[in-house]
Parts: C-alpha cells; structure tokens; sequence
C-alpha cells in the first residue's frame, strides 16, 4: 500500500470517527426527538458540506414520511428546498440504495435549468433490520457530490438508524407519561363532585390546551329529542358562524354513527375537526372534539391519543352526573335530602328506568275540602291547604319516606322505594299515624281562625307494584303502576276521620308491632269481594 493511499485511509477513518462520534452526542445530548432530529441534520450538513438538507422520519403508524427537520444553509437553495420538501418519496429507496441525483432529476425542469451542472441531490434512506425508518436528502451546488462520499453516508446511516430509534423511544415515553399525567389530572376533575356544569368547563379548558385547538368543543345527546346538543364549548364566536357549526354537526354526527373517532378537514371552513363519541353501555352521551384553524397545523396521533385518554376518563363521570342531574329533577322534590344524597351516592343509578318490587304505599285524604273551597276566600284556603301539605310532607320525610304526588288535597307516598325499607309496611304505618297527630294540631290552629274542621283518612297496602319513572318528554314522575296502589287509594276512601286503615297484606307483615281492629265486609270500588281491613290506632312499644 502506497504512502497516498494509506494517508487517503486515516483520512477516511477520521471523517469516519467524527462523524460515529458526531451523531453519538446527539443521540447522547438531545432532550427529545426534535433536538435529535434537528442535531442529525446539523451532523450531515457539517460532514457533507450541504447547502441544504432535509431529514424525514416515517411515521409508525402511517408508513408515510414526514419532514421532521431542515437546514437551509446555502440561501440560493432556498427555492430548492420547497420544491423537495414536497417531492414524494421515491418507491425505490425503499431497497436502501443511495441515489446522487442530477438538477435535472431531482428538479421540475425550469428549476434545474437555474441551477449549476455540478449540483447534486443525495437520497440517502436510512433502515434497520430491513425496515425503513428515514430519508435524508441533501443538495450541494459545488463541488459536486460524487461516489467516493457514499461509504461515508453508509457509515453515517448506520448510526443514524439507531438515534431514530432512541427518539422513538424517547418519544413513547414521555408521550405515556403525559398519557399518564392527563388520566392522573382529570380523574382529579372527576373525584373533586364539581356541579356538572363547572365540571364540563374545566374539562373542556384542559382539553383544548392539551390537544392545542381553537376551539374545545362538548356536545350532550339529548335521548328525547335524539339529537347532540352543544353543551360547552371555550370560544363561543365560532359558533356563531354558520360554516363552523355546520362541519361541527357533521363531524360529530359521523363518529356518533361510526362509534370511533373522527378527523376531517373542511375544505370550505379551512378548519381540521376532531371528534370523539362519549358511549358507554350502549348509550349514546355526547361528543367530546376540537377544531384547527390554521391549514398548517393538525392533529397529530399523540393529540388523538391524549383525546382517548380524556375520553377514557370521563365517560363515565359525564354518565354519572346526566343521570345525578335526572334524579335530581325527578326525585328531588319527592325524597328527603338526606336520601337523595343517598342514592346520588350510588354508583349504579339507574333505579328509574322501572323495577318489580313489593312495598307500601300511603294515601291520605283531607275530607271536606269541596266545601271548604265554597267557604273561604281563595287566598286563605289556598295558605290553608299549603299548611295541610307542607306538615305532611315533612312528617313523611322524617321517616324517609317517598313523597309520590300530590293530588289536589290528598297525599300520596311511598315507602320501599327508590331505597329498600326491610321494614315498609311498618314505617307507613307509623307515619299515617303520625300524620294524624300533626292533622289534629293543624286543625286546631285553623279552627282558631274560623276554618271549619277537615277530617283527614289514611289507607295504606302492601303489594308487588311497578316502580319507575313515567310520562313523556314535558313531563314525567317517579311513581308505581299496579293493583297495590288502586287497593290503597279504594282503602283511604272509605278511611273515616281519623282512622289509618291497612290491607290485610300490611298487617299481616305489621301485626306482632300493632293495636290493630278488624272491620269486616269492607266493598270497595273496583274489588269484587269484599275484604277485612284493620283499623291501626297505636305502634306497640
């Protein structure tokens, strides 16, 4: 070997030791794919004299690839640059083959007729195990890349796949931990039991900054109407706008029917939208999505799966709090406090969709009031019959008791139901006869104040009933549905002043705690035979 030839060697090996040790501290030193990328692409620039260079990753999920870095340091290239930025990547390097291009190969020809004869385009792919991970492609004017720089950008690719891999890697794990950090945060949101409303805006915010939109949009599915309806959204003027609003429905609609998340961009509106449907158990709740307005930005896998996260986790608590709030308007009149948290306390809330259960159910009636209607004037009976109610519904909270309705002067209730009462029967008892107690003291009161005596009856059965809630959209109550609630309005009706009556089913359950007598022969409306019903007058000790 001849002196020029072992010095052209040590040459070699040296750019070749610079280079290995180049890409080395980048992959050493950089805080995170981008420096990685960015730093590789400064690595080849240096070594390989680049007047520009243009560094691709594939995107795992894709295939496709996707220009992560450039350096333009030549600014005659400037123009070139666009022109191969947006160039498809050839199907050929895809068999790892280095390509030194021509200006008239690599370029649309009114390009390349403005450039040197000595410019030349790089291709150079970078693999592991056969699987490609990269394209570099760099462009010089002068002097011209030639052949004997190739087993220098192999030696160069043979490191560069490695540093892609560790930026995956990197990539993935502070993808997770923000994946995890997100589920940690609003799983925080979820437990804090904000108001629904404050809740889904304090979402909605944090979702708009994580997955960086314009606009963070909620929209809850109203069952009644069949339709989504914008719930919440963090920039209220872009609603405002037709087009906007517009690709928002269709979008949201689209992963409702599809049941997967959606991402479109609206050629109209210039806007990206994504859109994720909120379903659990089969039930549609709502759409969770963003939109982009800028046509140069979108949303990217990692903005999807930080999306999925949040969905993730609040499904379920958006879930919890729509059938909370529909409790709420259903029993939040009829049940005391104290059991309405109870139940919201639940995590199975789904006691008013209709059940089978045996209870009791409590009627009482105000005997006379017809005719208290023709005596008093309409203000004083109206503050009279308020009184009457309002002292009854309080007697039968007391004792956790359901209030049904009220039906003009009469008092329905229930007891065993929305929470089970091992002891029903026993409990309605109790608050008839109490009920009575308070109807004596009421009506001394307003005796007093020139209102004539009003006699109140209770009835009271015990049975198997359906229990849920029913109406229609307007409109709706939670009561029962069954033969026990006719026999217990038939049994208060004939109830004289005074008296709890009960069904022979109520004391046969009650009849060990009770001073009860019978009354025989009983016919009521609607019942063929004629029954025994007892008259309770105490509670034993």
């Amino acid at each position: 070997m001849s002196d020029s030839e072992l010095k052209k060697r040590l040459v070699f090996s040296e750019k070749a030791l610079e280079i290995i040790r180049d890409i080395d501290r980048v992959r050493d030193l950089s805080s995170g794919p981008a420096a990685i990328f960015s730093g590789l692409t400064r690595v080849m620039s240096d070594h390989f004299n680049a007047g520009l260079c243009l560094f691709y990753v594939v995107a795992r999920k894709t295939g496709e690839f996707e220009l992560k870095a450039t350096q333009e340091r030549d600014p005659l290239l400037r123009d070139v640059s666009a022109l191969l930025s947006g160039a498809a990547i050839p199907e050929g390097m895809r068999d790892g083959v280095i390509r030194l291009l021509t200006a008239e190969e690599a370029l649309p020809a009114e390009a390349a007729a403005a450039l040197p004869p000595t410019f030349r385009v790089a291709e150079l792919p970078v693999f592991m195990d056969n699987v490609p991970l990269g394209l570099i492609r760099m462009a010089r004017r002068e002097p011209a890349m030639d052949e004997e720089e190739l087993p220098l950008m192999r030696i160069a690719e043979s490191q560069i796949d490695s540093a892609i891999v560790q930026a995956y890697a990197h990539h993935d794990l502070v993808q997770r931990n923000k994946e995890l950090e997100t589920i940690y945060y609003f799983d925080n949101i979820r437990d804090r039991q904000l108001p629904f409303d404050e809740m889904l805006d304090l979402v909605l915010q944090e979702l708009s900054r994580i997955i960086e939109t314009d606009m963070g949009f909620v929209m809850l599915y109203d069952k009644k109407g069949r339709q989504l309806e914008m719930r919440s959204a963090t920039h209220n003027d872009l609603l405002n706008e037709s087009v906007y609003s517009e690709a928002i429905n269709r979008v949201a609609y689209t992963a409702i029917r599809r049941s997967e998340l959606i991402c479109d961009t609206w050629e109209s509106s210039r806007c990206t939208i994504v859109a994720v449907p909120l379903i659990l158990r089969d039930e549609i709740i709502g759409v969770f999505g963003g939109i982009i307005r800028d046509p140069r930005r979108r949303f990217t896998e990692d903005h999807r799966r930080l999306l999925m996260a949040v969905v993730s986790q609040m499904d379920t608590a958006i879930f919890e709090s729509l059938e909370q709030r529909r409790l709420r308007n259903v029993l939040g009149r009829s049940v005391d406090s104290r059991v309405l948290e109870r139940l919201l306390a639940q995590p199975d809330v789904a006691i008013l969709e209709g059940e089978r259960v045996t209870l009791t159910v409590l009627y009482g009636d105000l005997r006379g009031s017809t005719q208290l209607a023709q005596q008093l004037q309409p203000e004083m009976l109206v503050e009279f019959i308020n009184d009457y109610l309002g002292r009854m519904a309080r007697v039968l909270h007391a004792h956790e008791g359901t209030l049904d309705k009220f039906i003009g002067d009469e008092v329905m209730a229930l007891f065993g139901a929305p929470l089970p009462q091992p002891d029903h029967a026993l409990r309605a008892v109790r608050v008839g006869l109490e009920m009575q107690k308070e109807h004596r003291k009421l009506m001394d009161e307003w005796i007093a104040r020139g209102v004539k005596p009003a006699a109140l009856g209770i009835g009271i059965a015990t049975g198997e009933v359906i229990v849920g809630e029913f109406g229609y959209e307007q409109r709706t109550d939670y009561t029962i549905i069954g033969h026990t609630a006719n026999l217990g309005a038939r049994i208060c009706g004939v109830a004289k002043a005074g008296q709890v009556l009960v069904s022979p089913e109520t004391y046969e359950i009650i009849r060990d705690s009770v001073e009860a007598s019978p009354i025989s022969g009983v016919q009521l409306k609607g019942i063929d035979s004629a029954l025994t019903v007892w008259a309770v007058t105490r509670i034993r000790d």
